[in-house]
């Protein structure tokens, strides 16, 4: 008898044991969010351009093409409720920042939580959602933040890039089509290359339809807009430009999306131009980009960003040169 309790013992402790050894292994692994968060902490004293965003700007803008210092803190799924409260934990020691892209996507008016992600957010920078529990999150990560199927992924890859490529690659989770092997520069990383398989009638009208049962769904456009006048009044409290970019798409794809709702985020966007007298740059529908700067048909490659890049930079060392022509008529009255 003593045997067989001793048996199922040790059968109902091994489950535990193992979501413990999961769980201190997540709790000390790098993450795409620790990663940029902690970087923008470091060059605090050099950050004069700020990127906020979701996917568009994380893999679409790339601060080694800026003039001025820039660094990019965008992320997957990143919400502006996210990008605003991000921006105010790191506010206070950004003394010399001039300018915020505020990256409004096509979904950015549709929703303030990032799903899932909102866990994985949490452990990278301690941004929490409001009305959301971390209790059981902070427990255990395998269980109730990353959740079981994600967790066994993620060390998985881990343990096999480490295996493929050895130690001198990124030592966090990216999605396909980065190079491992390229580091993150100013909390930069990009995609290489195209995915051939995205460019076709069925991925523009899945991807578009995903979208559309979010945006159905969605009630919160009123307090997400009223969120985003707040986070511009501060930073223009405090002598910052805010600017509202609106990165591209690929041509063919914008044709599947819903046009009233573009419409309507247009205008959204206008009139907050017209209330505070924001810079708002909008590529969606640009013609300098083609087939070969996409990597999918949301997101640019590597040589896209380096266009887009490129662009923004030219577009803010024309502010810069309004901003000194003005300062320099005003000191001579």
């Amino acid at each position: 008898m003593r045997y067989f309790l001793k048996e199922n013992l040790l059968f109902a402790i091994l489950p535990l044991v193992i979501i413990l050894s999961f769980d201190v292994t997540l709790r000390m692994q790098n993450s795409l969010y620790k990663e940029k968060y902690e970087g923008a902490k470091k060059a605090k004293d050099s950050i004069e351009v700020l990127v906020l965003g979701a996917s568009l700007t994380t893999y679409g803008v790339d601060p080694d093409e800026f003039d001025l210092y820039t660094y990019n803190v965008a992320n997957l799924a990143q919400s502006l409720y996210f990008d605003k409260r991000i921006t105010l934990s790191l506010l206070p020691d950004l003394t010399n920042l001039k300018y915020v892209f505020i990256s409004i996507s096509y979904h950015s008016f549709a929703f303030s939580s990032q799903f899932n992600r909102d866990y994985w957010s949490y452990y990278g920078n301690g941004i929490k959602y409001d009305g959301t529990n971390y209790l059981l999150a902070n427990l255990s990560p395998t269980i109730f933040g990353y959740t079981p199927k994600v967790s066994y992924t993620m060390l998985k890859r881990k343990v096999l890039n480490r295996i493929k490529y050895g130690s001198d690659i990124l030592d966090f989770e990216v999605q396909e089509g980065v190079n491992l092997s390229v580091p993150i520069t100013k909390g930069f990383i990009a995609f290489e290359g195209r995915d051939t398989t995205q460019f076709n009638h069925d991925s523009y009208a899945h991807m578009s339809k995903s979208y559309h049962e979010i945006i159905d769904e969605s009630d919160e456009k009123e307090e997400i807009i009223a969120d985003l006048e707040d986070f511009i009044r501060i930073l223009q409290a405090k002598k910052i430009k805010p600017i509202l970019i609106v990165p591209p798409y690929y041509v063919e794809y914008v044709e599947y999306l819903n046009k009233p709702y573009l419409e309507s985020n247009v205008r959204i966007i206008k009139k907050l131009v017209d209330k505070y007298n924001v810079e708002y740059w909008d590529f969606l529908h640009s013609e300098e980009f083609d087939i070969s700067d996409f990597y999918d048909m949301e997101h640019l490659n590597r040589k896209g960003a380096v266009k887009f890049s490129s662009m923004l930079n030219d577009s803010i060392n024309k502010l810069e040169k309004e901003s000194k022509l003005a300062n320099r008529s005003y000191s001579t009255r």
